[in-house]
């Protein structure tokens, strides 16, 4: 399934659920436009687990969903110093990177008290990286297929 830009008024009012399957975006627009009409959806309470080799578009992804929340993508980059930063729109926006770290070291940080943000969503690069990952929270998956095409696949986790 490719992602097409123009498809973005049909997407309205749907739930993140009705983006679950694999999508193939050819390029880096595509891609942030895909997280950006999730991002759209969203009422609060989603945690997004994001895996993927680096370059795959973990962080244009999550730039795209917090488009979708208001927020400016710009002001969206990678926390891999800061591990934790936090945005505003019409939702709170967390966008957490567990690059830097090691399996399992992230249980002092303070994540299991965001994650019970009803009213915020959370992104989480490099989530392999989690002990235990939260309940309920979306799979993202993205596989590098060419330099400009990626397959992600979006699911729901146990």
């Amino acid at each position: 399934m490719s992602v097409d830009s123009s498809s973005e008024t049909e997407t309205r009012n749907q739930k993140p659920e009705a983006f679950f399957g694999e999508f193939t975006t050819h390029s880096a627009q595509e891609t942030f436009a895909l997280g950006k009409r999730i991002g759209n959806q969203l009422s609060g309470g989603e945690v997004f687990l994001l895996r993927g080799d680096l370059g795959t578009g973990k962080t244009v992804f999550a730039k795209g969903l917090a488009a979708g929340l208001g927020i400016q993508p710009d002001d969206v980059t990678s926390p891999s110093f800061t591990l934790v930063n936090a945005h505003e729109g019409r939702r709170h926006f967390y966008h957490i990177d567990l690059y830097r770290l090691e399996f399992g070291s992230q249980e002092n940080l303070g994540l299991s008290e965001i994650f019970e943000h009803s009213n915020a969503v959370t992104v989480i690069e490099w989530a392999e990286r989690l002990s235990v990952p939260p309940s309920g929270a979306i799979n993202i998956e993205l596989f590098y297929v060419s330099d400009s095409e990626r397959r992600i696949k979006l699911d729901r986790s146990d």
